[in-house]
């Protein structure tokens, strides 16, 4: 048995922290699960007691009371070709969406409650991103014309798709813009704003970079200044490696400016966002809508049916299901087969219930489409509007007219898409109606033609063969009225075609929303060559967009800066559809491949903004370089970062790292005002006594480092390579105003926590959320199987005399 001595030789008390699971150790996954291969470290909540877990591709959050996990959600497989691994996770500080960075590069906004996608952006990273932080741009802008009414504030809510769900927002731009802050090993610094659209990368521009390791990154009180931590590996004249610990800062007042660029198009673009995601949400409740319609009140049904019992009577070659059931509604008479096909196959309460599924089917798809994809529209339609003046209103020397002028075709273009997008809606809910319309013509007849027949086999049985089998003996069915043209067009369009034998195109509703079959779906060109076309037929090039638009007091007219009169979209739109009948081979494009341009336009819109906000992003000089010795090939040093606000917006920011050998704990603190900065060294050390022998010197082995809040520094250790894992806090102000990085200090831990049922070959890190009030720690099995969450105001009832006993 072995005990742990303080500096000044009394032994530790090991019930530093009340444990909040009754000591017991909470499981993440079963014992079968997938270990993750790469580890990205745990998140709590700004705001409540959930700690987010990233699980190689999937996302876990659990509740700090009893460890239950609230959701757990993973990209779909769909992506192909594409690593859907975790990369890092940042949550917002309101806590109510968390943004995952996935190893493809696709940044999604997940809804904290369910674990819904809210934004999902695309961003160009190929290399190892090491912090990832989420912030509010501070700056106050002028007036983006948020508190004036608009269309859309009169526009009927988004309602939710699912029950449970919040709506859609409406006013987006009243909530202050927010950006996305990536630091890569490399270096390179990417901001998406809103979690968006994303600028430039400021690129860290010296000599030899590839001898630059960025290992951690930190903002400071405002989103103004970054501070990046380096490695950089320098050689000694005795030719042995030296580490470096080098400190940089990032210039990011472009977040904390009162542009009006930034103001107005961060909010925006989050808006357009989620409008292409809930369009692209509700077109997928839409096809698997009809599809479940289809399943219950297919066409095709019938048509096989019906085939089925011509081929079971040999009549298959001699006739066809059109022409039968065709005779039948011009003379009232039935050849065998369709006498057996209506008598016995088409039941009344078949045809009724084919019928309601039908109809109760069309309900939910024009409700969908009412209620969901044409309001979202156009409020697409009129964010895209506000978009194109934001352009418009900004003024720049330092980029050429060219630029904006591009953008400004973008939004134009997409806008034009959006109309094309609505009048396909608007074409899917006629067609819909006309089936129906059709469908409850066919069972209508249907019902009286087997009530006729019905009497014709009994009129037959009651005079006998020998009499006229039509007599009416005063039972017949009354005729009731029946509108042929649709009775006709249904036959024809469910049993046969159209007269040149090709299939009808206006009742192909399911091509509309996801295309035909994979023959005829347009390729990615083509699809875009489809909208030029549509977009200069629609007068895209000869409409004059002017600044005097914009300024007119009722300005939120949506089709006023796209074309002159709905007429003009609706003739394009023909000219289209004839020129694609022409070329058999190519399919006209899908409400989706309207909704994937949409959001194409609107990204080469964002480019330009993104250009001149990316100009704000600079590095400045060094702040400091500090000598980390050499070690045993380590490749990496720990590192933690930690800012400490002193008011008035000044603040120190506060680096702890464990230098290569493992020997020496360095601490780190930069002030803002650019004073020189302080250092101080801890010997990671501690006395250790046995029970018959005189205490010793024994190393410590550091796992993990966690700043609690702006005075406690937690160490998550193991001593003299035992299996015992411990956790610490060190005060580490008072050891950096108190030390020089000339000698270094001893090690002494303000409290201390032996980890029960937790051993040193399972790898740990810690988590904490450092919350007023609720402080809560998390050490975290990196294997994403095994947590142990503590209180950090409170020790655990009971130790506070326990001295001693851990085994070494």
């Amino acid at each position: 048995m072995a005990t742990l001595l303080s500096a000044s030789g009394n032994a530790y008390s090991l019930g530093g922290f009340q444990s909040l699971s009754g000591g017991q150790t909470l499981s993440l996954r079963g014992g079968t699960a997938k270990q993750p291969t790469e580890y990205v470290a745990p998140r709590w909540s700004p705001t409540i007691d959930v700690l987010a877990v990233p699980e190689g591709r999937s996302l876990r959050l659990v509740r700090l009371s009893g460890g239950a996990t609230i959701w757990r959600r993973a990209l779909s497989d769909a992506i192909s070709g594409l690593s859907t691994a975790i990369r890092a996770i940042a949550w917002n500080l309101s806590g109510t969406s968390i943004a995952v960075l996935h190893a493809s590069g696709l940044l999604v906004q997940r809804d904290s409650a369910r674990g819904d996608i809210i934004h999902e952006t695309q961003v160009n990273i190929d290399d190892a991103v090491v912090a990832m932080e989420w912030v509010i741009c501070k700056g106050q802008a002028a007036d983006n014309g948020a508190g004036r009414p608009t269309l859309e504030r009169s526009l009927p809510r988004l309602d939710p798709l699912d029950r449970g769900q919040p709506p859609c927002r409406s006013n987006p731009e009243s909530e202050s813009p927010t950006a996305i802050v990536m630091v890569c090993a490399s270096g390179a610094v990417w901001v998406s704003l809103g979690g968006v659209f994303t600028l430039p990368p400021a690129r860290l521009q010296i000599e030899q970079p590839a001898s630059y390791t960025a290992v951690n990154a930190c903002l400071g009180q405002r989103p103004d200044t970054l501070f990046v931590c380096f490695t950089s590996a320098h050689a000694e004249p005795d030719s042995s490696a030296c580490q470096e610990l080098v400190l940089r800062t990032v210039d990011m007042s472009v977040l904390s400016s009162a542009m009006p660029l930034l103001h107005t198009l961060v909010p925006l673009s989050a808006h357009l966002s989620a409008l292409c995601l809930y369009l692209e949400n509700t077109l997928d409740a839409l096809a698997k809508e009809a599809r479940a319609r289809a399943d219950g009140a297919s066409r095709a049904y019938l048509l096989q049916t019906f085939e089925g019992v011509l081929r079971d009577h040999g009549v298959d070659e001699a006739t066809t299901a059109e022409a039968e059931l065709c005779r039948l509604a011009v003379t009232g008479r039935a050849s065998e087969s369709t006498s057996q096909f209506l008598l016995a196959k088409l039941k009344a309460t078949k045809l009724n219930a084919w019928e309601t599924a039908g109809r109760l089917g069309a309900v939910a798809l024009i409700r969908l489409i009412y209620r969901h994809a044409q309001p979202a529209v156009e409020r697409t339609i009129l964010a895209s509007t506000r978009l194109l003046e934001a352009v418009l209103a900004y003024d720049s020397d330092a980029l050429p007219a060219s630029d904006a002028g591009g953008a400004c075709t973008a939004i134009v273009r997409a806008v034009v898409v959006l109309g094309w997008l609505s009048s396909r809606l608007n074409e899917y809910m006629d067609g819909l109606r006309e089936e129906q319309r059709e469908n409850q013509e066919f069972v209508d007849w249907a019902l009286f033609a087997i009530d006729d027949l019905h009497w014709q086999n009994e009129g037959s049985r009651r005079l006998g063969d020998s009499h006229n089998t039509d007599g009416d003996d005063g039972l017949r069915p009354v005729r009731p009225d029946i509108d042929y043209k649709l009775l006709f067009c249904f036959i024809r369009k469910a049993f046969g075609g159209t007269a040149d034998g090709a299939a009808d195109a206006s009742s192909d509703l399911q091509g509309i929303l996801q295309g035909g079959d994979e023959d005829r779906t347009a390729l990615p060109e083509v699809i875009t060559a489809y909208f030029d076309v549509l977009a200069g037929d629609a007068h895209l090039d000869a409409l004059s967009i002017v600044k005097q638009l914009t300024d007119a007091g009722d300005g939120d007219r949506p089709f006023e800066y796209v074309f002159h009169s709905q007429s003009l979209l609706d003739a394009a739109i023909a000219r289209c559809k004839l020129d694609l009948s022409e070329d058999a081979g190519i399919g006209p494009p899908t409400c989706a491949d309207a909704v994937r341009e949409v959001k194409s336009l609107i990204a080469q819109a964002l480019e330009w903004p993104s250009q001149v906000l990316g100009g704000g992003l600079q590095w400045n000089s060094q702040i400091c370089a500090v000598p980390m010795g050499s070690g045993d090939g380590a490749a990496e040093i720990l590192s933690e970062m930690h800012y400490v606000s002193l008011g008035d917006d000044r603040g120190c920011m506060y680096v702890a790292s464990v230098t290569p050998s493992g020997e020496h704990l360095v601490l780190l603190a930069a002030n803002s005002q650019g004073h020189q900065p302080e250092v101080s060294r801890v010997e990671l050390a501690l006395d250790v006594a046995d029970s018959d022998e005189r205490p010793r010197r024994v190393f410590i082995d550091v796992t993990s480092l966690s700043f609690f809040d702006d005075e406690l520094l937690g160490v998550l250790f193991t001593v003299g390579g035992s299996d015992r894992l411990y956790l610490g806090t060190l005060e580490y102000q008072t050891i950096v105003r108190g030390t020089s990085d000339v000698a270094a200090s001893r090690l002494e831990f303000a409290k201390l926590l032996q980890i029960s049922d937790a051993s040193a070959a399972v790898p740990a890190a810690l988590a904490s959320n450092g919350n007023e009030g609720r402080r809560c720690i998390a050490v975290v099995d990196k294997g994403g199987r095994y947590w142990w969450p503590f209180d950090m105001d409170n020790e655990e009832e009971g130790d506070e005399n326990q001295s001693e006993e851990s085994n070494d």
